[in-house]
Order: C-alpha cells, then structure tokens, then sequence
C-alpha cells in the first residue's frame, strides 16, 4: 500500500471573533506544514476513496503545542464518540473532523451540542477547503460555516450553545510538490493505488 505525504496549510477559525478563536488562535499558525498520508485501501471499491491519519496527526501536533489529551464520559445510552478531545488552558475542547461528507456536517453540528452538555467548553468541527471528490473539489469548511449560519439564523440550536461551536477549515497541497489538492491528483492516487502508474 503507498502512502502519500499531504501538507495542510491556511488554517482558519469561524467565527473569526468566536470563543474558540480566542482560546486556540496562537495554535493557527503553528499548525501550518502538518503532514499526514493518504493511501486508498481499495481502488474498486466507493470510487477509489481514500483514507488517512489527519486526525491522529492533528491531535498529536495540538499535543505538540501545549494541548493535553482528555477525555468526555458520555453517560450509559448515549452511544456518542468523538474523533478526540483536548485540554488547552484549562477549557476542554472536542474535536470532531469531517474530512470527505458535506451531508454529516449538520449531523456533526447536533453531535457538538451533545459534547456541549456532557463536559466539553468548545466544540470544533474541523473541514477542508478543498476535497477532491469523485464530482469535484468539494470545500466543506465553505459548507460548513454556512450551515451554521443557517443554524444561527433559523433558531436550530440554542443561541448559548452555537456560541461555542467553532468550524476549523484548512487547506490540502501535495507534499511534494506544494500543488493543491485537486482531481487530477486524485486519480493518480487511484492509479498509483491500482498499480497502473
């Protein structure tokens, strides 16, 4: 299986003014060059998708930079899990990462209110600017802050609770190349992956 080193680059807080920018704005910038890889297990299957360790190697640099592992306890019955969740000056944060569906994010906005109540600060729900779907370059962090503006707007969460609510977006580039994410790097993902590159 080949792994591809990614670089991700431009990361952003909505809203800008929010809570979460003002506790993990200074962790931004610190966060630009963070590599993960990609690798796609089965060329055949789901159009080639690929899959890959973003979200462990985003809490590991989190932890890099001063963010110390926790844990929330969801009560019995609640058959809710989270990507990870973090301690940064002395508020807790949980992270919920959506790297390739647009339709979980209003999904992932209702989880964020559950962490809410059970014990976490902030809730961020990180997103790329810029996925390479089947159809196209999708950019979800656009998709998301407008769902939540939506849900802002049309009263779908209490107001105290999407207060706390935070949308991180990055961007993807190629680590070789600085080239961002795109279709035709896509394909020769899938290409490498089916052996016929």
């Amino acid at each position: 299986m080949t792994r591809v080193p990614v670089r991700c680059g431009h990361f952003e807080l909505f809203p800008a003014d929010g809570r979460a920018a003002q506790l993990l704005g200074d962790l931004l910038p610190q966060l630009d060059g963070l590599t993960f890889h990609v690798h796609v297990p089965d060329p055949h299957v789901n159009q080639g998708q690929a899959q890959s360790d973003f979200d462990e190697r985003l809490q590991a640099a989190l932890q890099q930079f001063g963010a110390n592992e926790t844990r929330i306890n969801f009560p019995a019955g609640v058959g809710q899990q989270l990507d990870f969740a973090f301690t940064y000056r002395n508020q807790t944060v949980a992270v919920e990462v959506e790297k390739t569906n647009r339709e979980k994010i209003l999904r992932d906005v209702l989880k964020a209110h559950m962490y809410l109540e059970f014990g976490a600060d902030i809730s961020l729900i990180v997103l790329p600017r810029n996925y390479a779907h089947s159809k196209g370059i999708w950019n979800l962090f656009d998709f998301g802050v407008r769902r939540l503006q939506d849900c802002r707007a049309y009263h779908f969460g209490k107001p105290e609770r999407l207060d706390r609510i935070a949308m991180m977006g990055y961007s993807q580039y190629d680590a070789a190349t600085g080239q961002p994410i795109d279709m035709a790097w896509r394909e020769a993902l899938r290409r490498r992956a089916i052996g016929t590159d």
